[in-house]
């Protein structure tokens, strides 16, 4: 009887558990958020007692994730990550999270002002398309003349623009007698995007190139693609029919390695939660991957299998782990 007594006042006494660490995110069938969500959960299972969750739709919908993270507001359930393609819809309801004493961390996207989001994950985005753009200039003759067609999924958003910006300000220094038209709304679904860039194509029959910078538009630009094409197409992401024209060199491609992004997030929100120790302040720059036919078998290899990934970034991950601080740049110039 007295053991029956002990085991009812010890289920009795408050988990001492960490809260568990939280990733909300629209679109979870989208691929890179597939990608964000997979190094999340590794991210998270690098600290030990600490569990992960991934929650939010599975197509993109702001207002269904809005209403996901209300939740998760009050201070009461720990730490959360977000991805959203909309950071200015969620600025106030992050303020609020912010006030109650929630530690966000933002992630992929950068977090709108008035956000009070202490820490960023995700990259220099303008620099991601200055490489696309000089990679796509360099496969053209150096008095090449035409046009090139530029599209994007979100006109609006600032991680894309900045990307459509970095592609035209190289293409225009390096081909001055190229001219960028665009960026252009190819929509985000996968149907609507694809007659975008059909009628794109249709209206454009002689453009020196088309290049999009969300990964909806490299999957539909690899399928739109017909035998005997010679252009060189542009985008961004690993969809594995755009890293086989990469593979035979007509496609460049640019990662924005959004599993190293998730990982990292996971590990900092696993580890707060865990020692309460607070969360980095600022940005934390993360690096991409220009994809071409020298290295996109290697790409290819790596997307395989989780194995393949977890093993591919795990020096990079650790890298950052080990020193955090030390790579920690200004919200400021987060773009």
């Amino acid at each position: 009887m007295a053991a029956m007594v002990l085991l009812g006042a010890c289920s009795d006494e408050p988990s001492t558990a960490p809260p568990p660490a939280v990733l909300v995110v629209a679109g979870r069938q989208v691929d890179f958020v597939a990608e964000l969500s997979a190094g999340f959960s590794d991210g998270v299972h690098r600290v030990s007692g600490v569990s992960s969750q991934t929650t939010g739709p599975g197509i993109v919908d702001n207002a269904a994730e809005l209403r996901t993270i209300q939740g998760y507001l009050t201070g009461e359930r720990g730490s959360l990550t977000l991805f959203t393609f909309a950071p200015e819809l969620f600025a106030d309801s992050l303020d609020k999270a912010a006030a109650a004493g929630t530690p966000v961390i933002a992630l992929h996207s950068v977090p709108a002002p008035g956000s009070r989001v202490p820490l960023y994950i995700g990259n220099d985005n303008r620099q991601l398309g200055t490489w696309l753009g000089e990679a796509m200039a360099n496969r053209m003759p150096a008095d090449a003349k035409g046009v090139v067609i530029l599209g994007s999924p979100h006109p609006g958003i600032s991680v894309l623009d900045d990307r459509a910006s970095g592609v035209r300000e190289a293409l225009q220094r390096l081909r001055p007698q190229v001219t960028v038209m665009g960026p252009f709304d190819t929509k985000q679904p996968p149907a609507p995007n694809m007659q975008a860039w059909r009628t794109l194509q249709a209206a454009n029959p002689d453009a020196l190139a088309f290049v999009g910078v969300g990964g909806q538009d490299a999957h539909n630009l690899a399928h739109l693609r017909e035998p005997g094409t010679t252009r060189v197409d542009g985008g961004f992401g690993t969809d594995s029919d755009a890293l086989k024209l990469a593979q035979d060199g007509s496609m460049l491609l640019v990662s924005t390695e959004p599993y190293l992004q998730g990982l990292l997030a996971g590990a900092l929100q696993a580890r707060h939660a865990k020692t309460g120790d607070p969360l980095p302040t600022g940005w934390l720059p993360t690096p991409g991957i220009l994809i071409n036919s020298s290295n996109a078998a290697r790409v290819i290899a790596r997307q395989a299998t989780p194995a393949a990934k977890e093993a591919w970034f795990k020096a990079s991950a650790d890298m950052f782990l080990d020193d955090v601080d030390s790579h920690m740049r200004s919200m400021d110039d987060a773009r």
